[in-house]
């Protein structure tokens, strides 16, 4: 299955977002915009600029517009900070930090000098890990009772969760955007009759419905 294929038929996995308002306004503002030339609201300037080679890479620019084309990255921290409660975003903002110290990210290592190939590994380290890892990732972030224990926290654990959000907020975002919606996946606008059990293949050509 090739990359188009396999996105007209992925999943959403952040399954627990609920459309709102809100957020089909922060998604209608992320048309215009096609590079890094949006002010971050949470993240400072270099967090932003991790973020969005991270969701570069999670879905790059093939036959059909990546995450960058589409200002995904701008609609995770638009998310972030206009939705997402609180405590979910201050913990985002300091996982933040934590990426780019791990990044290796200083005042001799400008972010402009991190390499793909750095990227890369720190996305495959954690969100390839082996499904027992991450569940033990999972298990010790749900012994976070309130944001006090969160420095009792470990580094890699945090920066799976942190991952992981950017990855499901990734697809979600890119999945909802006007261009896949309409382009990409199946789209009817306007309902027509009720089938009851058929195929999606049948129906679709097997592409997952946009709406």
């Amino acid at each position: 299955m090739n990359r188009r294929e396999a996105l007209k038929n992925i999943g959403l996995s952040a399954g627990y977002i609920a459309t709102t308002p809100a957020i089909i306004s922060i998604l209608q503002s992320c048309t215009s915009e096609i590079k890094l030339n949006w002010v971050p609201e949470l993240l400072s300037e270099d967090e932003a600029k991790v973020l969005d080679q991270l969701v570069d890479l999670i879905i790059p620019e093939t036959d059909i517009p990546g995450a960058k084309s589409l200002n995904v990255a701008m609609f995770t921290e638009k998310y972030m900070s206009q939705v997402a409660k609180e405590e979910e975003a201050s913990m985002f903002k300091k996982i933040a930090g934590i990426v780019l110290n791990e990044l290796g990210v200083n005042e001799d290592k400008p972010v402009k000098k991190i390499k793909i190939e750095e990227y890369d590994a720190l996305l495959a380290k954690y969100l390839k890990s082996s499904k027992e890892q991450q569940k033990a990732y999972q298990e010790e972030m749900e012994h976070m009772k309130s944001p006090d224990d969160f420095d009792a926290i470990s580094k890699d654990a945090k920066i799976f969760l942190f991952l992981s959000a950017i990855r499901d907020l990734s697809i979600w975002g890119f999945k909802t955007s006007k261009e896949i919606g309409e382009n990409v996946l199946a789209y009817a606008p306007v309902p027509g009759q009720q089938i009851g059990c058929d195929s999606l293949e049948k129906l679709t050509g097997g592409k997952a419905w946009s709406l």
